[in-house]
């Protein structure tokens, strides 16, 4: 049986739960989404239209997410790493495209 202080969780809630590797195609997907529509995409701003969005829960912290953006080249207006400009500690994840993954 329940306790009255344990926190109720709807089933909708436990649905929208991402795993880690949703949660980073999220970031860049909705960071890529702002700046093509010329809005502030910076890791708060972007943290602010997940959270106003409902995108992803758990929500990622400030800190993850401007690491997300650092491993996959979106920072100061880039849309990504370019052919040649790969550095070694980038991970596989962010070189290899999801649709080549396995």
């Amino acid at each position: 049986m329940r306790s009255e202080l344990e926190p109720r969780v709807s089933e909708q809630e436990i649905a929208a739960l991402r795993s880690p590797e949703e949660i980073e195609q999220i970031v860049v997907m909705e960071r890529l989404h702002l700046h093509n529509r010329g809005l502030p995409c910076g890791a708060a701003a972007l943290r602010r239209y997940l959270d106003d969005h409902d995108a992803v829960r758990p929500l990622p912290s400030l800190h993850r997410i401007r690491r997300i953006l650092t491993q996959y080249g979106l920072t100061y207006g880039r849309t990504g790493w370019y052919p040649g400009d790969e550095p070694e500690w980038l991970p596989a994840s962010a070189r290899i495209p999801l649709a080549e993954r396995r």
